[in-house]
């Protein structure tokens, strides 16, 4: 499995759109599913292949929309002195499968994550709306993008978001189809470092 080191952290990618971050003994996980003895788990919401059922989180310190410590767009967790989470909007508003939008607004999170004066920001399941574009004067340090279309953004949409965003180092994640992996990689490199997690 292959491991970024940055900043005394640790980052996984896991999953469909799973993130694993080991920051000063203590292990934050995001969307994982497999695994999941962390000492924090967050979850964007509760689609199938973003969150295990229910049962599995029980007694477990749980971060998100649906269960555990329920966060909507504007909450704030400190985790410790010196992790602090903000909980941020994550919707469609041009993706329809079945007639109807597989992330209404008010449905998901995304997360901003300091980590000792670094900025990760997972996404969670969105394309690119409005409120990306408040975080654009924010130094992001590392942004987890998913790009994979459908549901999610495309790999140009997502290369939109990091133009925006201008992140130190983008992880592209929710694709299966390294095909799309390829085409982010392409339009985004000159602005960030892509790194295939």
């Amino acid at each position: 499995m292959v491991r970024l080191v940055y900043s005394s952290m640790e980052i996984e990618r896991r999953d469909l759109a799973g993130i694993f971050i080991k920051y000063d003994n203590k292990k934050i996980c995001i969307d994982i599913l497999t695994d999941i003895n962390c000492d924090y788990l967050l979850y964007t919401h509760n689609h199938s292949n973003h969150a295990p059922s229910v049962e599995l989180l029980h007694d477990r310190h749980v971060i998100s929309p649906f269960y555990g410590i329920k966060v909507h767009p504007g909450d704030t967790i400190k985790l410790s002195s010196n992790i602090v989470i903000e909980i941020v909007n994550a919707y469609n508003i041009t993706k329809i499968v079945n007639g109807s939008i597989p992330h209404p607004k008010g449905f998901g999170v995304g997360y901003v994550i300091n980590i000792d004066g670094k900025v990760l920001y997972h996404m969670g399941d969105t394309d690119l709306i409005e409120e990306v574009a408040v975080l654009r004067n924010r130094k992001i340090n590392i942004l987890f993008a998913p790009i994979g279309g459908n549901t999610v953004m495309t790999p140009e949409e997502a290369a939109d978001a990091v133009m925006l965003l201008r992140p130190t180092i983008s992880i592209p994640i929710h694709f299966t189809d390294r095909g799309f992996f390829v085409k982010f990689r392409d339009i985004v490199q000159p602005y960030t470092q892509v790194i295939l997690l």
